[in-house]
């Protein structure tokens, strides 16, 4: 094999590269759902005695987005086992939903804010489809550049 049929092999191999990180990155849909989920999380703590089913139904949810996750993207490939790069915006989502779930909480049980968890609720499912889409974005190009 010469350079030339070398530097065609691996232009192809950068091709493939760049055609699967396309398809092993969720869709927005995807991303949503789990944002309602974490959203409706928040919403449960308002449900009075029907707070346990309220988190029993979104964490159902939470794990058949995760379930079927591989059938949408046809991967395995997911941003936390993946991509290093993902994980920064994957730990503020955490904390964002952390931070801004138990502040509602507060706010609703102590204050006695009833409209309280609606904020909370919002904000927590912008910041889990703002910070996911960051991280399967970086998903992609780690995909893209073979990291």
């Amino acid at each position: 094999m010469d350079n030339h049929e070398a530097r065609m092999q691996l232009d192809s191999l950068a091709a493939d590269r760049v055609s699967s990180s396309a398809q092993a990155a969720a869709p927005w849909w995807l991303l949503a759902l789990q944002g309602m989920s974490v959203a409706g999380f928040a919403l449960s703590f308002g449900l009075g005695n029907w707070q346990s089913a309220g988190f029993s139904v979104c964490a159902v949810i939470f794990v058949v987005i995760g379930v079927i996750r591989p059938a949408v993207t046809r991967t395995r490939a997911e941003p936390w086992s993946r991509s290093k790069s993902a994980l920064r915006p994957g730990a503020f989502q955490i904390l964002a939903a952390i931070v801004v779930i138990t502040l509602g909480v507060v706010a609703y049980t102590h204050l006695e804010l009833a409209w309280a968890l609606w904020p909370a609720a919002a904000i927590s499912f912008a910041t889990t489809v703002l910070f996911g889409l960051q991280m399967e974005r970086a998903l992609s190009r780690d995909i893209a550049m073979g990291v």
